[in-house]
């Protein structure tokens, strides 16, 4: 199919805009609803209507060339008579118009309204519009005609307009007095985020320097200025607004260090995603379960460990906002239906900001503890976790 265009519909093509919404009626509604209920939808939809809207710019068409395939109309927040000629459906052709028009709505409007006729109702589920209340209206001979309201309020995010991060790091360097282009080819490539105790046993070691004061403080390696560590902030939000100002730095590969619950402790699990449990990763436009963590990041990282002789369990695990609240059927979902290997608190939001920055990140857990409810096995004190813990923290001070 040549490249699809979509423009305001132009008078002269009203005709045949009311040839597509009228066969697309008589075709498809009438596998749906009775003959009374498309007579119903012909004459909401008829010739003059049609006039109108598009003599208000309010009507739009996709086509190839001098061909129209489909319309819609906009009204104020609304989207109305999206049609598309039965032939060409299940071509993305609807999918296309309808992003189109759901970004010219929210130019001006924070959500999209469509009521939903039974044949499209799938279709706008699959796009994200949340169903409301299901609603009727009599039509001739006491037929009823049923449809959906159905509402959207999340929309695909476009980084490049969403650029505070690289703003607000900007002026915080130059306050410094420091040139924040130069800065940004003098961070370490490679940071490394430890949980509290992790971070405390680095700077033990007085193997870093504190030397970039952003993203909590960077830490160079004094052995090598490509690779630094910093003390990882807290839960997803945190962690994904620490990853925000450490890219928008100039790190390009972030690599989580931190602690989880998992089925052995003093374990080691290198992750390839994170099963999403949290707020952080919708905000950002990702509806997906899964978030993945940089796979080539996540390979070589793992050649590296196993060259000093750490072995790690690999796969997916899962993070969640409600540390203290995981009930037994969401473990059973997570742990035992989805093969999580284990469970934890960050994750998901540094991946997250990865996918969304186009950057690098991955992250390896020490499992730390496992149980429960009331019934938690904890690993602090007992020297299995902290061997596990010195070991790991020497691989990564001679990295």
């Amino acid at each position: 199919m040549d490249k699809l265009i979509i423009k305001k519909a132009r008078l002269d093509q009203t005709d045949e805009i009311n040839e597509i919404v009228s066969k697309t009626i008589k075709e498809i509604y009438s596998k749906y609803y009775s003959n009374e209920v498309v007579d119903f939808f012909l004459e909401l939809h008829n010739r003059d209507k049609i006039n109108n809207d598009i003599s208000e710019g309010n009507t739009y068409v996709i086509g190839c060339r001098a061909t129209i395939l489909g319309t819609g109309t906009i009204n104020q927040n609304a989207i109305s008579r999206v049609y598309i000629t039965p032939n060409n459906q299940h071509e993305g052709i609807g999918s296309k118009l309808m992003d189109y028009l759901e970004k010219e709505i929210i130019k001006n409007y924070s959500y999209v309204h469509i009521d939903a006729t039974l044949p499209a109702t799938e279709f706008y589920r699959k796009r994200g519009y949340e169903f409301l209340r299901q609603a009727e209206h009599s039509v001739a001979n006491g037929k009823l005609l049923s449809y959906s309201i159905m509402r959207k309020r999340e929309f695909t995010i476009d980084p490049a307009l969403y650029n505070a991060p690289s703003v607000l790091v900007r002026k915080e360097i130059e306050l410094q007095g420091l040139d924040f282009d130069e800065y940004q080819t003098k961070v370490p490539n490679r940071v490394y985020l430890l949980a509290d105790s992790l971070f405390d046993t680095m700077l033990a070691k007085n193997v870093g320097t504190l030397t970039f004061d952003v993203g909590g403080g960077i830490y160079v390696m004094n052995h090598n200025s490509n690779l630094g560590f910093a003390k990882g902030e807290m839960c997803s939000p945190g962690l994904a607004t620490q990853a925000e100002d450490l890219y928008a730095a100039g790190v390009k590969e972030l690599i989580h260090v931190g602690f989880a619950g998992g089925n052995k402790i003093g374990d080691y699990v290198l992750t390839d995603g994170a099963y999403n449990d949290t707020s952080i990763t919708r905000l950002y436009g990702f509806k997906g379960e899964l978030i993945e963590s940089t796979k080539d990041l996540t390979d070589s990282f793992c050649m590296e460990l196993e060259k000093k002789g750490i072995s790690c369990i690999r796969g997916y695990h899962w993070t969640t906002d409600g540390g203290y609240v995981q009930p037994e059927w969401r473990g059973r979902y997570y742990l035992n239906d989805m093969g999580a290997k284990c469970v934890e608190m960050e994750g998901a939001g540094l991946f997250t900001i990865a996918n969304f920055r186009s950057r690098k990140a991955t992250a390896i857990y020490v499992v730390s503890d496992s149980g429960s409810n009331d019934e938690w096995n904890l690993g602090w004190g007992e020297s299995t976790l902290e061997n596990s813990i010195q070991k790991l923290i020497d691989a990564l001070a001679r990295s």
